[in-house]
C-alpha cells in the first residue's frame, strides 16, 4: 500500500496566466492563420471554455483576430509576444524559487 508521501503527485492546476501562455504560444505556431479549434486541440482546453479566453486575450490586445476564408483566424501581436518573454523568464524565477534546498546546496558542493 502506498503511503501519502509514496502517491504521485496530482497535476498541477493550471493558473490563467499559464492558460494565456499556452494559448499565446500555439496561436503563435501558426502564424497568423490559427482557427479556434487547432488552439483548442494545441491547448488541451474544450472550445467553449477556450472561446471565452481567447474574447480576453483579443481584448487585452495580446491577440488580433482577422478574417480567413470567411471564418475568424488568431495571430499573437507584440503586446503578446512581450507577454510571452516576460512570463517565461517569471516561471524561471518561480521554478529557482519552489526548487528544493537541499538539491541547491548539494550543487554548490559539487
Amino acid at each position: 500500500m502506498l503511503s501519502a508521501r509514496d502517491e504521485p503527485a496530482a497535476p498541477r492546476r493550471r493558473e490563467a496566466t499559464d492558460l494565456y501562455a499556452t494559448v499565446l504560444e500555439v496561436v503563435k505556431r501558426y502564424h497568423g492563420a490559427a482557427r479556434i479549434t487547432r488552439v483548442s486541440y494545441g491547448a488541451g482546453m474544450p472550445v467553449d471554455r477556450l472561446r471565452s479566453l481567447v474574447d480576453r486575450l483579443v481584448g487585452l490586445g495580446l491577440m488580433k483576430v482577422e478574417d480567413l476564408d470567411g471564418r475568424p483566424a488568431y495571430d499573437i501581436t507584440s503586446r503578446g509576444q512581450e507577454f510571452l518573454t516576460t512570463y517565461w523568464k517569471m516561471r524561471a524565477f518561480i521554478e529557482v524559487l519552489e526548487a528544493n534546498p537541499e538539491d541547491r546546496i548539494s550543487r554548490r558542493r559539487s
